[in-house]
């Protein structure tokens, strides 16, 4: 198979990432743009759309890729990392309407809609039942390689993505208070941007904002957190849920979180209703309890789940072993 994947994969960020460990698991089978020049790296993806039979489009591409696509008459997979339209709703993104015109658009005419998690495509599917026909997946490949394990420091808790809305970071927050008056000494660490026009996350003796930190400098505060929560409205996969586990830490998340599509989770180990401030307080007392990070690290198939077999599984549904 030689298949051109449209989309970047040079960054530091999750859709990138999975490019990136894609191409470099194809074994030269996935072509990608190769220049730095802004200018060359469009005509490069131009020569390659029009040179490839089989074409990926991870995430949502510029129009003029779309139109070339669509006057070549040329069949293109569509790479599922989020809902523009629902993102831009639920965190006050105010995108044009060209812009989620383009999503719609592209989601209409693709060959299949693979999602990056099973549990993503059972949501996308309840989102844009019209297309669910047409509606698969590959779960996000993921390392699973547990760290020398450290103590921890007592009653703690961190969540991801800052003060994005889609998070309900802020609910965490409040569970997090709610147990402080209640005589409990627990802390919040929040890893992530400040995004403006989403409710702001008060720093505060329980709240610390972490921001964003270099890869070992994570892993390091990772190493001393107890708790981490995804109470994330829908979180198409969330890589951050494999490095809590890797560094030992108890894990909560909603059902909507499409990483729990790759381990055996219990009941105990999900957040039912994110917004309910009093549950996710009891399931982080429970998860500090009883530690989650030994069983949940053992149900997950690592071959199963590798980058590799990622791959794998993405080609067969390009050459359409899988439907």
């Amino acid at each position: 198979m030689e298949c051109f994947l449209l989309g970047e994969y040079k960054a530091n960020k999750g859709p990138s990432n999975v490019n990136r460990s894609l191409i470099e698991n194809s074994g030269g089978e996935i072509l990608c743009v190769k220049s730095n020049n802004k200018i060359l790296s469009i005509l490069e993806s131009f020569i390659q759309l029009a040179k490839c039979d089989k074409v990926v489009v991870s995430t949502v591409c510029a129009p003029r890729y779309y139109y070339f696509l669509r006057f070549l008459n040329k069949k293109y997979f569509y790479l599922m990392h989020g809902s523009l339209r629902f993102e831009n709703e639920i965190n006050r993104l105010q995108l044009s309407k060209k812009k989620l015109d383009n999503e719609d658009a592209i989601l209409r005419h693709a060959e299949r809609i693979i999602c990056v998690s099973e549990g993503y495509a059972e949501w996308v599917k309840k989102r844009y039942p019209e297309y669910s026909d047409r509606i698969t997946f590959v779960n996000n490949g993921v390392t699973i390689q547990p760290r020398k394990a450290v103590e921890k420091i007592p009653f703690t808790v961190a969540v991801a993505g800052g003060n994005r809305c889609i998070k309900n970071n802020l609910e965490v927050l409040k569970a997090v208070k709610l147990l402080h008056e209640q005589g409990i000494p627990c802390k919040l660490f929040v890893f992530g941007r400040k995004y403006p026009g989403n409710d702001p996350l008060e720093e505060n003796e329980f709240c610390t904002y972490c921001g964003h930190l270099e890869k070992e400098q994570y892993y390091k505060k990772l190493d001393t957190i107890s708790c981490f929560v995804m109470d994330s409205e829908v979180e198409p996969f969330g890589l951050v849920a494999a490095d809590a586990l890797n560094c030992h830490c108890s894990l909560l998340m909603t059902r909507n979180v499409g990483a729990r599509s790759i381990m055996k989770a219990e009941p105990c180990d999900f957040i039912e209703n994110p917004h309910d401030v009093r549950e996710v307080a009891e399931k982080i007392k429970h998860a500090w309890e009883w530690p989650n990070s030994e069983r949940l690290c053992h149900s997950i198939d690592r071959e199963g789940c590798s980058e590799k077999a990622t791959f794998v599984r993405l080609k067969k549904i390009i050459e359409g072993e899988i439907q």
